[in-house]
């Protein structure tokens, strides 16, 4: 695929291209690229459409890889050659893992580096048997298979460590937040030959970060719920405690017996009548009302 070619990747295909004019190198060289495509693309570069692959200058290859990254038509990679698990087994194997209150798992669609497609896979678990602390736990994947060591030398890690600013979330400094994510290509760009960290290749942090931000803006929301419920209960939890106080005070300065019924001011707030009692008598213990 075009997108993600450099210049000394692009200046490699042209050397060894058996192809005698740019459009069919174009056209026979890269996945996705039609005759339309090509000719617009090297009209976007100042390349004649006849000229010989093999006589490009470095001038003229940086202005077709340019080109390239600016034409924006092309159609995504061929996802035939990547073996992403998919959003259903994903989530499936978070919940079986990790038990979590809130999960949300997003799928990249397929993109490309250097010419490889790659697609990226992330689920942004919270709560549940994640235990709470300062530092998000990953779970990094590249075709399947876990990574388990050089955490902070993955891209993963930068991303969620210094790409992200996680306050902007609602999550808290300590929070039981954990993050798995899985790139898979037929062509994974390691650091080592250990194959324990992916390198940060502009392409595939990029996919990172879209996916790892959709699934934060989920659990935004989801922690705005949780607030807004407990603030709700919160509230509710003074009126079941003063309402009742109140109603007895206004008896006695009114000379009366009896306090007014509260009943129909609580039902519509939803508060249950166990719960008034239970904080009336609070309220009474505390202020020590007979």
């Amino acid at each position: 695929h075009p997108v993600g070619v450099d210049v000394e990747t692009m200046s490699r295909l042209l050397a060894t291209s058996k192809e005698r004019t740019m459009l069919s190198f174009m056209v026979n060289s890269f996945q996705r690229v039609g005759e339309k495509s090509a000719k617009e693309v090297l009209k976007l570069a100042g390349i004649p459409e006849n000229k010989n692959p093999k006589k490009l200058k470095h001038d003229e290859v940086t202005a077709l890889v340019n080109a390239i990254k600016k034409y924006g038509k092309f159609r995504a990679p061929d996802p035939s050659s990547i073996s992403p698990i998919g959003e259903d087994l994903l989530e499936v194997g978070i919940r079986n893992m990790l038990n979590p209150e809130f999960l949300h798992v997003v799928q990249r669609p397929p993109s490309s580096y250097s010419g490889f497609p790659f697609m990226v896979e992330v689920g942004l678990a919270y709560g549940g048997d994640i235990p709470p602390s300062e530092t998000i736990k990953l779970y990094r994947f590249a075709n399947k298979i876990p990574l388990l060591y050089d955490e902070r030398a993955d891209v993963v890690w930068k991303v969620v460590n210094e790409r992200i600013d996680w306050s902007t979330y609602k999550v808290p400094r300590t929070a039981p937040l954990a993050i798995i994510t899985h790139i898979c290509s037929p062509k994974i760009p390691y650091k080592t030959v250990g194959k324990e960290a992916v390198a940060d290749r502009p392409e595939i942090e990029r996919e990172l970060l879209a996916a790892i931000r959709e699934a934060a803006r989920a659990l935004k929301l989801y922690l705005s719920k949780i607030e807004k419920r407990t603030m709700a209960v919160k509230r509710l939890n003074v009126y079941a405690r003063y309402l009742p106080l109140i109603a007895k005070f206004a008896a006695n300065l009114a000379d009366r017996k009896k306090p007014p019924k509260i009943d129909k001011l609580l039902e519509p707030l939803g508060i249950d009548k166990d719960l008034v009692e239970k904080a009336r008598k609070e309220m009474l213990k505390e202020l020590e009302i007979e």
